[in-house]
């Protein structure tokens, strides 16, 4: 029986450790940016990141430009500014009317 407590014990702080671990590293994640997560230099180069996200979704002004907006950014004319700043030379899409 003592054997049972023990090991009960052990399985319940390792489970409020494993809480106390989540929550701790969820503090420093902004969850109303999904890019969050992912390092800057990942998300503007990496494999999946925003070039990957734009060939896969030709409709930008459905997901991105609104996200943008709300976050006082800017739809296309913030996409526009990146592209200018980094040399991109690339037609933003726009939305329709």
């Amino acid at each position: 029986m003592e054997r049972k407590r023990v090991i009960r014990t052990l399985i319940t702080l390792c489970l409020v450790g494993a809480l106390v671990l989540v929550l701790y590293l969820s503090q420093n994640h902004d969850s109303s940016n999904p890019h969050s997560s992912i390092p800057r230099e990942t998300w503007i180069n990496g494999p999946k990141g925003h070039g990957y996200a734009v060939l896969n979704n030709q409709q930008p002004w459905k997901q991105c430009y609104t996200c943008h907006e709300e976050k006082g950014l800017g739809g296309e004319a913030y996409c526009q500014s990146c592209h200018d700043q980094s040399g991109a030379k690339v037609v933003i899409p726009k939305k329709p009317l």
